[in-house]
């Protein structure tokens, strides 16, 4: 496990595929960074009974782990006015996935390049004003199969954000059958 001193401010990202354990990492990568006030911040839209299901059973998976959840699914830069002394504190950011698609189709859906500074700018707004972030995402662009325009677009937008998030980063995990890979 990654121990942290709490004096300087630290960005980690965990990548992965679905279920492949990063949200456990993420979760164990927080709590080892030793600070009091520990947040989840949830970016997943509930819109349906799927969705629902999974967030209570992400949220009673943690219930015991101490964690504070702020649902956030867009503008995540704002959570940090419902914490407790940000810079005393470590979040997660799960994830740029959710994030990335709630912000590219809402009513008037702005295009990948609008996206991607807006993701990089709340995320980035969140690392200054936190002790420590950990940054979930997933690879969503691993399967060779080729998708309508829409979707592509989603997947270039997110290839674009990680790949700015990895440069960004303090240190970069992915997450492979429950295995995490220092990158």
């Amino acid at each position: 496990m990654v121990h942290i001193p709490i004096d300087i401010s630290y960005m980690i990202l965990v990548l992965g595929g679905g279920a492949s354990g990063k949200s456990e990492y993420a979760e164990e990568l927080t709590l080892s960074l030793g600070f009091e006030h520990n947040y989840y911040i949830a970016a997943m839209e509930i819109d349906g009974e799927e969705a629902a299901s999974r967030v209570a059973r992400h949220k009673s998976s943690r219930k015991d782990k101490g964690f504070i959840t702020i649902e956030q699914p867009r503008d995540v830069s704002k959570a940090v006015s419902q914490m407790v002394k940000p810079s005393e504190s470590a979040a997660i950011l799960e994830c740029i996935s959710n994030l990335t698609a709630n912000e590219m189709f809402g009513s008037e859906p702005p295009g990948c390049d609008e996206v991607s500074e807006k993701v990089i700018a709340d995320v980035l707004e969140l690392d200054a004003a936190l002790g420590g972030l950990i940054v979930v995402s997933n690879n969503v662009f691993e399967d060779g199969v080729t998708y309508d325009e829409i979707t592509e677009n989603y997947i270039k937008c997110m290839a674009d954000i990680n790949l700015r998030l990895s440069k960004k980063a303090d240190a970069i995990y992915e997450v492979v059958l429950g295995i995490p890979l220092r990158l």
